[in-house]
């Protein structure tokens, strides 16, 4: 419809444009005042009818014009609304955008934390390998399994809290007791005074037994001193200032300070201390607590349930 509007005016002004240029006469004529023949008569009446409409097209001009810029300028208040529009949705966008990305980094700092997470579980607390051979048997398939151990600086970290504990606990109930023995009378308090003694007897005896990180019977996996690239599972027989007899008792070492003696169960098919004599402590990568087994159940490595220490063959045990 705004289209035909346009177009007929564009043909109106063209024809107004026309009518000008000619003969037309821009008049009116009152052809009943003159006297010309039929000829000539006719002609004025048609010339008046043209004058008419002429008067009336101008009159329409205004309005037309008026229709015309405003179709004119329609477009392009059209265009700067869609454009408006479109600035609208590229900021829902760029927000889009912006969530997405925050999602990433999120995605990516969890990624970091938990590898950061596995990566001091696995080299800090403890850890899992597959190991093969017969070394071990029967308590380790020759066919294969999966060890579970602790880390050795886990085993340190808890050793020096455990030390720690023990020390503070023996320390205060020392104090205590000299406490009670300085402000009353010898006879007052005496079970109490027994109890305490005892506790702190049974403090000093733990102290002892766990003077060592590793004691005998662990089963631990360490680097081989003959391929540092190798690692080999036994089981730790004597720990330091141990005498061990070897070579069928013709002969005893005594072991090192922070150095272990270790050997296979299977004593027919294990190359351990016996060849290449004691193991510094250093070379220890964790101690073992779980076996996963494809063949058996799962099973926990108790030291005290599969080891009985083996009193002929030393000839001395330290504390």
């Amino acid at each position: 419809m705004n289209i035909n509007i346009y177009d007929y005016f564009i043909k109106s002004k063209s024809f107004l444009n026309i009518l000008k240029k000619k003969i037309f006469c821009k008049n009116k004529v009152n052809y009943r005042c003159l006297i010309y023949n039929g000829f000539n008569k006719g002609k004025y009446k048609l010339l008046n009818k043209i004058y008419l409409k002429k008067k009336i097209l101008n009159k329409n001009l205004s309005q037309l014009e008026n229709r015309v810029n405003l179709l004119r300028k329609y477009p392009l208040r059209k265009r700067k609304g869609n454009n408006f529009k479109i600035s609208l949705i590229n900021k829902k966008n760029f927000n889009v955008n912006f969530v997405k990305i925050r999602h990433l980094l999120n995605f990516t700092k969890k990624i970091i934390l938990c590898s950061l997470f596995i990566y001091t579980i696995n080299n800090y607390l403890f850890d899992m390998t597959l190991t093969s051979g017969s070394s071990m048997y029967p308590l380790i398939n020759k066919n294969g399994v999966i060890l579970f151990y602790i880390c050795d600086d886990a085993l340190r970290f808890f050793y020096k809290l455990h030390k720690i504990y023990m020390d503070s606990y023996t320390y205060i109930l020392h104090k205590f007791n000299n406490i009670i023995r300085f402000l009353f009378h010898p006879n007052n308090f005496i079970c109490f005074k027994e109890r305490i003694s005892e506790k702190i007897a049974n403090l000093e005896g733990k102290k002892k037994k766990n003077m060592h990180i590793y004691s005998r019977g662990d089963i631990v996996l360490l680097i081989s001193p003959v391929d540092n690239n190798k690692r080999v599972c036994k089981r730790i027989i004597a720990i330091e200032k141990d005498k061990i007899y070897v070579d069928n008792f013709n002969s005893f070492v005594e072991i090192p300070e922070n150095n272990i003696w270790v050997e296979g169960d299977n004593k027919n098919d294990s190359f351990d201390s016996r060849n290449y004599g004691c193991v510094h402590v250093n070379l220890i990568i964790g101690k073992v607590f779980f076996l996963l087994d494809p063949f058996k159940k799962f099973s926990l490595i108790n030291n005290k349930k599969n080891y009985q220490i083996e009193s002929s063959r030393f000839l001395y045990l330290s504390d």
